[in-house]
């Protein structure tokens, strides 16, 4: 049989060998570091609603499970609010949808500057905000809720020199051990029409 000859490298092969690997590595740890931040740019994306700066359902569902999560284990108790913006639709009919949007960014804003930073606002759609408030007691998320009530009316928004005229109506509850997302969801948005439905009948009265 004849015997197998091992090649020796001199010291300058396995150098360049040593370099060229070096060389490949970096380029790795570049390409990588691009995919990661193209992927959170992605996931920021994904994440944000298409008119504001805030966060979409997407977002707020995923943030709802991880807090479920965190009550499940730690006590930890947060609050989902639901909240509906008045006047929008008198807005798009009477000076139109840029109008109308321009009354939603404002929204936004107002709802981001007047909560905490470890709070969540998103808009879920159309009309209709979200906040989680974090470890907040019933008591203290409805005066919460007050203040955003009256920061809203008592804002001026004005759009090509007209007054827009907004308020807004909040539903709220309280996560429980027992809730899933959806059963969360429906009870602030229960809450949200409920509180509708009274705020017309003293209109009404």
């Amino acid at each position: 049989m004849q015997s197998l000859k091992i090649k020796k490298l001199a010291p300058a092969d396995d150098a360049d060998r040593i370099r060229a690997l070096e060389g490949q590595v970096a380029a790795l740890r570049r390409e990588l570091l691009s995919l990661r931040i193209a992927n959170a740019e992605l996931e920021r994306v994904v994440e944000r609603d298409t008119l504001t700066p805030l966060y979409n359902r997407r977002y707020l569902i995923n943030a709802v499970n991880n807090r479920l999560k965190r009550l499940g284990r730690y006590g930890t108790r947060s609050i989902l609010v639901f909240v509906d913006v008045d006047g929008l639709k008198s807005i798009n009919d009477s000076q139109g949808h840029c109008a109308g949007d321009f009354a939603l960014i404002h929204i936004a804003t107002l709802l981001s500057a007047n909560v905490r930073a470890t709070d969540i606002v998103a808009r879920i759609g159309g009309d209709e905000f979200a906040l989680i408030l974090e470890e907040l007691t019933r008591e203290e998320a409805v005066a919460k809720l007050e203040g955003l009530r009256t920061v809203i009316a008592e804002t001026p928004c004005e759009f090509n020199g007209n007054r827009l005229s907004l308020g807004a109506s909040f539903g709220m509850a309280v996560m429980m051990e027992s809730d899933t997302d959806e059963s969360l969801v429906a009870r602030a948005d229960a809450d949200m029409y409920g509180q509708k439905r009274q705020a017309r009948g003293r209109r009404v009265n």
